[in-house]
């Protein structure tokens, strides 16, 4: 059970929010009109279906450690776990970003 837990938050925390980064990174065009908000719309997905996935997979585990209001929430907010736990990776990406331009600009 722990392993579970350990390998979501490894995932949330860290392995989504650096893959999205180094997806824009890579792709040098900016994500304007459709392909912003698709690239949105996957991400919010990605969030939700993970987040209801773990809960389910615990579920399967132990039927009786299930909670009704987790399993709700999840359900109806479970989009947007994804991208709070992404906030500081953002961030930190667009730190540098601002600060290699900046680097960049006074060359």
């Amino acid at each position: 059970m722990n392993i579970l837990f350990y390998t979501y938050l490894a995932f949330f925390l860290f392995i989504f929010p650096v893959s999205a980064c180094l997806l824009l990174e890579k792709n040098k065009q900016p994500l304007h009109g459709g392909r912003g908000g698709l690239a949105i719309l996957l991400y919010s997905l990605l969030s939700w279906c993970v987040t209801n996935g773990v809960i389910y997979l615990r579920y399967l585990q132990d039927p009786t450690g299930f909670r009704g209001p987790e399993g709700a929430f999840a359900l109806f907010f479970g989009w947007i776990y994804l991208w709070i736990t992404s906030i500081p990776v953002f961030l930190i990406y667009l730190t540098f970003k601002i600060i290699s331009r900046m680097v960049k600009k006074q060359k």
